[in-house]
């Protein structure tokens, strides 16, 4: 049994092909899905690589959208064409894209990382993401290393869904009270157990899918389309 049904939640699983694009500001229906991931900051890249690479292969799409607040740019690595060229018209819009992979990596440009800001940088690099992925047309991922507050559940509302990294010590619990106070944002959330070293490193470079992260991911999308 899932998590979620264990807590007796119920919310509507995003479904592909009717993803929501409010994160655009267009107010319609995008395929391009933004999910918020609620982690530690030492788990920041591979939670969002992670998750980014199991929305992809969700929704059938050849590559996937990675971001982090604070996160710098990235070397350009080994990468698929087709990330290769997403990468390059992300980069003629001034952004700050990298590839690898099926990745495409969105670098925070906006220096430093402060954490008496960190609301203000979450909501636009959540919107920065949102805006790359809608212009792509595929799906994203956007890593928040920092402690929910009011203020940043107000930024994670504008996001299709929510994916929070479980730390390995945190009581069962702990971790089911904070998954089922997202409840009232009204998005689809799930927990996921990050996935150890190796997968962690290969999902990073855009090249594989932990499990962990597909049975998360797995979740927020109904078995039959």
């Amino acid at each position: 049994m899932s998590t979620a049904h264990a807590l007796g939640w119920r919310t509507a699983a995003i479904t592909p092909g009717r993803w929501s694009a409010s994160v655009a500001g267009t107010g319609s229906a995008s395929r391009a899905p933004l999910v918020a991931v609620l982690c530690a900051e030492p788990r920041a890249h591979v939670a969002a690589a992670s998750v980014a690479l199991a929305l992809a292969r969700m929704s059938g799409s050849r590559l996937a959208l990675a971001g982090m607040v604070g996160a710098s740019a990235g070397a350009a690595l080994l990468a698929a064409p087709s990330a290769r060229r997403a990468a390059a018209v992300l980069q003629r819009q001034a952004l700050p894209a990298s590839a690898s992979g099926r990745l495409v990596w969105l670098a925070d440009r906006r220096g430093p990382l402060r954490f008496d800001d960190a609301v203000s940088r979450c909501a636009a690099s959540g919107a920065e993401l949102g805006r790359a992925a809608t212009a792509l047309g595929v799906p994203a991922a956007v890593a928040y290393p920092f402690p929910r507050t009011d203020a940043l559940d107000r930024v994670l509302a504008w996001h299709d869904a929510i994916v929070v990294v479980r730390e390995p010590d945190a009581p069962d619990a702990v971790s089911a009270r904070a998954l089922a106070s997202l409840t009232r944002l009204g998005r689809p959330a799930v927990l996921m157990v990050p996935p150890p070293r190796v997968p962690g490193a290969l999902a990073i470079a855009g090249f594989a899918v932990p499990a962990e992260t597909t049975a998360a991911v797995a979740q927020l999308i109904p078995a039959s389309r």
